[in-house]
């Protein structure tokens, strides 16, 4: 189903600036807290250190965000990875199974589903992770976090500003009853009920708003497909003038036929469009986003000249890392690097003095604490260097989808996103 440009580039044109230009004024200069070491000089009984505080160059402002999690028929699909660890012929766990057996509205078809899938590695398990990925890393002095599900209606699982504990409580109950709410794929009511869970906010209030929005599938909804599309597009457009930005993923490759949507909602409501060839992606993507805005953040041990180990950036502006450290004192400098320039800069010494002499069980209890930092250490890598190769696709990806689809509305004879009198007003930001 293809978005009829027309449309998409009538509501384009009628969209205020884009994000970026309207929210220049509000960069300021690069702030750094480090949190651990929390003292200026320290000491370390270990020749590996873990660091972690918070950077950024907006300020501490509150960040409210919505979480729109797609509980459509196709999410019980396979995401594409072994979310669950237990291997490529895993099954569906035990619990969930028996749990499913036991409901008397879940259908024969979907039981006879996840007895022959692992649905703990399906496409809604990933909207969880990434989902629970946000929850349990967001700072609630600076996060209210609030989730959304939908089918083909949408609801409030879970209340902006809701404690840690029930956000993860509302993704829990998601797991176990999604069966009762499979069905279409209204995108336009996902973004209507997530503008509304942000609710309106007032002129002098600060605070950041932003809707995570969550598909692997194509807008339905039982009515002609422009009809559809323009609904949608008009609640993004809608959100945009309350304040409010959206952030679209869409996930795997059923989503292709609706790449225009996507992307139109994204630009529409000032946020940014990402599609994610694995919907198994979307936890570690999402945990990428920085809306603290750092330029950069760099941790270097100026004493040995080596720099930090995975190190991690959080959406809220947080961070860790592990730092290797050498015998004696170890001069730790931490930089934070704003897009205008300027940059904050923090220091600590760790000094770390190797035991001279351990009994067996000392020796025993210093090396489990060493194995653990270097698992810590070789995970922590993986996940940094599959966020930076996600980084690295993004542009070229970007740049294929446009491609794809000015030749698709070529071929039917189209215009092209954003042509018309006004058409620039907001196709590129």
């Amino acid at each position: 189903m293809k978005v009829r440009a027309a449309c998409y580039a009538a509501l384009l044109a009628l969209a205020p600036a884009p994000a970026a230009a309207q929210l220049g004024d509000l960069y300021g200069r690069a702030w750094l807290r480090v949190a651990e070491p929390a003292a200026l000089e320290g000491k370390a009984d270990l020749p590996l250190v873990e660091v972690n505080g918070q950077a950024g160059a907006r300020g501490l402002r509150v960040q409210d965000v919505v979480l729109a999690i797609d509980l459509s028929d196709s999410t019980i699909e396979p995401c594409g990875i072994d979310l669950d660890g237990d291997g490529e012929g895993g099954r569906t766990s035990e619990g969930m199974r028996e749990w499913l057996a036991r409901q008397p509205d879940v259908r024969e078809t979907l039981l006879d589903r996840v007895e022959r899938h692992d649905f703990d590695d399906s496409v809604l398990m990933a909207e969880l992770a990434a989902a629970w990925s946000i929850v349990n890393h967001a700072d609630p002095r600076a996060f209210r976090v609030g989730i959304v599900a939908f089918s083909g209606h949408a609801w409030v699982a879970a209340p902006l500003g809701s404690s840690r504990e029930e956000l993860i409580d509302a993704l829990d109950h998601l797991r176990w009853n999604f069966f009762y709410d499979l069905g279409g794929t209204d995108f336009a009511a996902a973004v209507r009920a997530a503008a509304a869970a942000l609710g309106s906010s007032p002129e002098d209030d600060d605070r950041q708003r932003s809707v995570l929005f969550l598909s692997d599938g194509a807008a339905t909804g039982g009515r002609p497909a422009w009809e559809v599309e323009s609904a949608v597009l008009a609640a993004a457009r809608a959100a945009f003038e309350q304040g409010i930005r959206v952030y679209s993923y869409a996930l795997g490759p059923e989503a292709e036929q609706e790449l225009d949507v996507y992307r139109g909602m994204a630009e529409l409501a000032g946020g940014r469009f990402e599609k994610l060839d694995r919907p198994s992606e979307a936890a570690t993507r999402l945990r990428a986003i920085d809306f603290a805005e750092a330029a950069e953040l760099a941790v270097v041990n100026l004493s040995t000249g080596g720099e930090a180990r995975a190190l991690r950036r959080f959406p809220d502006g947080s961070f860790d890392a592990l730092v290797e450290l050498a015998p004696g004192p170890n001069r730790l400098r931490f930089t934070a690097r704003a897009s205008n320039g300027s940059s904050e800069v923090a220091e600590r010494v760790v000094r770390y003095d190797p035991p001279a002499e351990l009994g067996a069980a000392e020796q025993e209890l210093q090396r489990q604490r060493l194995a653990e930092l270097a698992e810590r250490v070789r995970e922590r890598t993986a996940e940094t260097r599959f966020i930076a190769e996600m980084a690295r696709r993004q542009p070229l990806q970007r740049r294929e989808i446009e491609l794809r689809a000015e030749a698709s509305r070529r071929r039917a004879g189209r215009p092209a996103v954003g042509s018309g009198p006004q058409g620039g007003a907001g196709a590129s930001r």
